[in-house]
């Protein structure tokens, strides 16, 4: 069975080297890369929330990231009616 590459703009040796790399690392070393990710994602959204929000607390802006992988019906679902200043 051929190889097929997990992304179209990567070169195959690259894309194989990478999973090599993966299955190479323990359980809790995959675990702790993605939780560096996650970590890093929320950086990411809460600086790009910064931009869009400027005025806005750093509570506000840790609540905005939050609600941000929900989406907006789960939002409103988990939290509710206060969930509308978050989603704007």
């Amino acid at each position: 069975m051929p190889y097929t590459p997990q992304s179209d703009d990567v070169p195959e040796a690259v894309d194989r080297a990478v999973f090599d790399g993966l299955r190479r690392m323990t359980e809790i070393e995959r675990l702790e890369l993605a939780a560096r990710a996650s970590r890093s994602l929320h950086r990411l959204s809460v600086a790009g929330l910064r931009l869009r929000f400027p005025d806005a607390s750093e509570e506000e802006l840790a609540r905005r990231a939050g609600a941000l992988p929900l989406g907006p019906e789960s939002t409103r679902r988990a939290i509710g009616v206060d969930a509308e200043a978050w989603l704007a």
